[in-house]
């Protein structure tokens, strides 16, 4: 206002106060208003806020109850808690399990010579830590070490600073190299003691010194064992309902599903685990989530009260009459108050949550009211809560569902049962006998399973029985590092009646396998196990092999008759036999009136070939009473060798059952993944597990998949294929002579050269090739999807199909590619495992959502950007903006009203002014002529 501080000077009657004052109640009643309203709007959008926050926090509350995990916390009872104790996570299933603890696990302890002081100096040099396994018979003589390849070598230097006793202790210590060193008095003097500091058999130590004459006390290694061992390392041996398990630790987890064991003692017999479902954390979360409710509820009441006895017409809150917090509050009580049907329990109340009218309609818990209606059926429990399925079927259970799918009861039909992956050994008659060898020479293999490559190493021992070393293969699997972090396990038992192993993993599906990829020829022939593609050439069954009475000594129901045309050559280990005539070169045909008689033939002229070479070939004669055909089989004395026939005629193959290539068993039996379909829709298997889809399928490309590779390091330039991606087929493709044999090296090499390939170009498709671990198999995948697409081979030239495992076609697993199809479907998500059962209709799965589930979704919605909580926000916070603008327009209004006030006083000063002029003139005047006229007086 300090443009009219002048007013009033002409005329002393409109003053610049006047101004104000006029201003000032124009101002006045709208700025009140204003204020009252801003206040309003600040105190709504603090309430909200305020809501909002417990909204949040009722939200975290149904959560943590949201989740079936949250019913399934379980307590663990020992009958023997000296010896076992266990503790148990969400994932445990109730049960009782009989566990008995042989061996517990152990650090190695080596202990030095007695010294008479722990600061006597003792010389100079260094000390080398290396970790492994260590060998010591019965009688404490040292037998050898075996070096653990993942624990680096370590070395110490020992110089005038630390040659004591209590220096070199303090010097192990510092490193920290896995050792703990420690002084004792044994009472004969101080003796410094290294430790291991983990457990197991593999952690055991070898400790080499050098240097001066005082450091040779401080070996215990291979040569030398100056230092003594006074407790051996050694892993826990324990069964767990009669399957024997080895850790190298005596805390173990994984053995039973989502419990770890606690290992204390030994045993003398079984100690009985009981694991058992316990609600106490279950109930501090439901007491939680009626905490937070009623924090909700007080605040609701206190913002929206409403005091018809305050005033004339009543007093209101804040909030009263707030559509948005009505709505709030109405939609979670309707939801609380929502029913389940055809449950034990169909309603909060009735496992103990109430509203009390006589304290404002809060929730009150009645713990032991939950506990017994949870300790009476606890899925009933959970379904009041969480979002749950029941399935019809005992064997089946339901895991989870997706956001997407909706309640309602959904068909399950399993077309196909999931399987563990197998291994089925090759027959050693010689096992059956026991007494089995273990030596350098035949304990190490690697193997495959379930997509980890590991190296195995058994126990250098005899064997009394077959039974006896299938433990050792079991425990020695079971026990490896990689094995124990993938959470696998494998079943190794000795079939008898086969003369053979059995193995089995304990996972279900596609990815589960067992494989050999490296063992010698020595293991093979002890053990029976293989590389793919190894052992006895099994023949094809054929009608005119069969005999009267299925034995070889019987006679063949058709006498056989085989001429010189009947040419066949086999190879052993690459050693050929060269071209073979039966019955040879008498050219007269000869007829065979019984298998004995066909197979001595067979097994002369093959061994007549290969004398010179160490081999002999066996023939034998199988006979299969189902289908009354019979077969020839072709082993030697290993059951890894490589057998096959490289040139078979047709007489050959027609008379005899002979075929070109390795006639060997499928000793890798891959898992299988469930198949079926849930609400009538093809659903997703991946082991136990079927995941129903949402019925709209994605477009899928094309691929071939075959078998394992063989050798690729043989491979030159007459080894080729061709191949026909989507239709479109490519020159013929040589990988050459592979410098690198690596199958990642070759599958990326292969992948180049299909697509250099000039007709792919100029078709402009191409391939992804991978190398599939489990299998050993190369894939060839379309870059295209649709049933368009597709990858067949065409062409095999040379030795391509051993070499690359590839046969002409799409592959045995290959399949042609998929259009997209279908429309979202209610069930899509629901996720389920199915346990066991035949296939077929296997009844229903009902899906329901319980309070905490459908709780959470309306949150949600209320918290969400655009939801109500958020919208009231946005609102209260538009009115606020609202308010600051009609702030600035008065503001304008007022300098436009003082404008033209001041404007106005200013004209009217001046026109007062002029007035007050001429008055003063006029007064003057008269003043004047009152001097003239008056009479003047002596």
């Amino acid at each position: 206002m300090a443009t009219i501080q002048s007013l009033g000077i002409g005329s002393g009657l409109l003053t610049s106060e006047l101004l104000e004052s006029l201003l000032e109640a124009e101002r006045a009643p709208i700025e009140q208003r204003l204020d009252v309203e801003q206040e309003l709007a600040e105190a709504k959008l603090t309430a909200f806020g305020e809501i909002s926050s417990v909204v949040d926090e009722l939200q975290s509350a149904m959560r943590a109850l949201n989740s079936t995990s949250a019913f399934n916390a379980s307590q663990v009872n020992s009958s023997n808690e000296s010896a076992l104790t266990a503790t148990a996570g969400s994932t445990a299933s109730e049960g009782t399990y009989s566990v008995q603890v042989q061996q517990l696990a152990q650090q190695q302890t080596i202990a030095t010579q007695s010294y008479e002081s722990v600061n006597e100096a003792i010389g100079t040099g260094s000390l080398s830590f290396r970790f492994g396994s260590t060998d010591v018979d019965g009688g404490g003589v040292y037998q050898g070490f075996t070096v653990n390849d993942d624990v680096a070598e370590r070395t110490l230097v020992i110089n005038a600073s630390n040659n004591t006793l209590a220096g070199i202790r303090d010097a192990v210590n510092s490193a920290d190299i896995g050792i703990e060193a420690t002084i004792v008095d044994d009472g004969s003097g101080f003796r410094l003691l290294f430790t291991s500091a983990e457990a197991g058999a593999d952690q055991s130590i070898e400790l080499t010194a050098s240097g001066t004459a005082g450091m040779a006390a401080f070996n215990f290694n291979a040569g030398s064992q100056t230092a003594s061992q006074t407790q051996a390392a050694q892993d826990a041996l324990f069964t767990v309902n009669g399957l024997s398990i080895s850790r190298s630790d005596n805390l173990v987890a994984g053995v039973i599903p989502g419990v770890t064991l606690n290992l204390k003692s030994t045993t003398t017999g079984p100690v009985s685990l009981g694991i058992t479902k316990d609600p106490s954390e279950l109930m501090d979360k439901v007491q939680d989530f009626v905490d937070t409710y009623n924090g909700l509820k007080g605040i609701s009441d206190q913002l929206s009260a409403f005091d018809p006895d305050s005033g004339s017409s009543g007093q209101g809150s804040l909030l009263t009459g707030d559509t948005a917090l009505r709505r709030i509050m109405t939609e979670i009580n309707s939801t609380l108050r929502q029913v389940t049907s055809g449950a034990t329990f169909s309603s909060l109340a009735e496992v103990g949550i109430t509203s009390d009218q006589f304290n404002n309609y809060q929730l009150t818990f009645d713990r032991s009211e939950f506990e017994a209606a949870f300790a009476t059926d606890p899925q009933a429990v959970t379904g009041l809560f969480a979002a749950t399925g029941v399935a019809s079927d005992t064997q089946v259970s339901f895991l989870s569902a997706g956001r997407n799918t909706q309640p309602g009861s959904y068909a399950l039909e399993v077309t196909r049962m999931a399987e563990v992956g197998r291994y089925e050994g090759i027959s050693v008659a010689a096992l059956d006998s026991g007494n089995i060898v273990i030596d350098a020479d035949n304990k190490n293999f690697t193997i495959i399973f379930n997509g980890n490559e590991v190296d195995i190493s058994l126990t250098e021992a005899t064997y009394a029985t077959a039974e006896d070393l299938a433990t050792e293969l079991q425990a020695q699997i079971n026990s490896n590092a990689d094995v124990i972090d993938a959470e696998d396990s494998m079943t190794v038992v000795y079939n008898a009646s086969e003369s053979r192993f059995d193995m089995s993993s304990n996972r279900y599906g596609d990815e589960s396998v067992i494989r050999f990829s490296a063992i010698s020829a020595e293991a093979s022939a002890t053990l029976g196990l293989v590389l793919d593609n190894r052992g006895p050439f099994q023949g094809n069954q054929l009608n005119a092999l069969a005999s009267t009475g299925g034995l070889s000594t019987d006679a063949f129901t058709d006498p056989l008759v085989i001429d010189e045309d009947t040419t066949f050559q086999l190879s052993i280990n690459g050693i050929s036999t060269g071209a073979l005539a039966l019955p040879g070169d008498a050219g007269a045909p000869v007829t065979y009136t019984t298998p004995d008689e066909l197979t001595a033939a067979l097994a002369t002229q093959i061994n007549d070939a290969l004398a010179g070479e160490g081999i002999t070939v066996n023939v034998n004669y199988e006979y299969n009473a189902d289908n009354a055909q019979a077969r020839l089989i072709f082993s030697t004395s290993n059951a890894g060798d490589d057998i096959r026939f490289t040139e078979v005629n047709f007489a050959a193959a027609s008379k005899l059952g002979l075929f070109l290539g390795s006639g060997a068993q499928d000793t890798s039996i891959r898992g299988v993944d469930v198949a079926g379909t849930i609400n009538g829709i093809e659903a997703q298997g991946n082991g136990q597990f079927l995941t129903a889809s949402s019925g709209a399928i994605a477009a899928r490309p094309g691929f071939y998949l075959n078998a394992a590779h063989g050798d690729l390091s043989a491979s030159t330039s007459g080894d080729s294929f061709r191949v026909e991606v989507d239709g479109v087929l490519s020159g013929a493709i040589s990988l050459g002579t592979l410098g690198d044999s690596s199958p990642a090296t070759v599958a990326a090499a292969m992948q180049t050269a299909i697509n250099n390939n000039p007709a792919m170009i100029a078709a402009g498709v191409g391939v992804t090739v991978d190398y599939d671990v489990p299998s050993g198999a190369f894939g060839i995948i379309s870059n295209s999807t649709g049933a368009s697409s597709s990858v067949r081979i065409a062409q095999l030239q040379g030795n391509a199909g051993d070499l690359l495992g590839f046969n002409i076609g799409r592959g045995a697993r290959g399949e042609s590619g998929r259009d997209a199809s279908g429309e979202p479907d209610p069930s899509s998500g629901l996720r389920l495992r199915i346990d066991g059962g035949e296939v077929g209709d296997r009844g229903t799965v009902d899906y329901t959502r319980g309070a905490a589930d459908r709780m959470n979704r309306l949150l949600d919605s209320f918290l969400a950007p655009g939801g109500v909580l958020s919208g009231r926000q946005d609102s209260l916070n538009g009115e606020l903006e609202k308010i600051a603008e009609r702030r600035v327009e008065l503001e304008a209004r007022m300098e436009r009203s003082e404008r033209r006030l001041q404007s106005s006083f200013t004209a009217n000063d001046l026109i007062i002014s002029r007035f007050n002029t001429t008055a003063d003139f006029l007064t003057s005047q008269l003043d004047m002529l009152e001097a003239l006229v008056r009479p003047k007086t002596d």
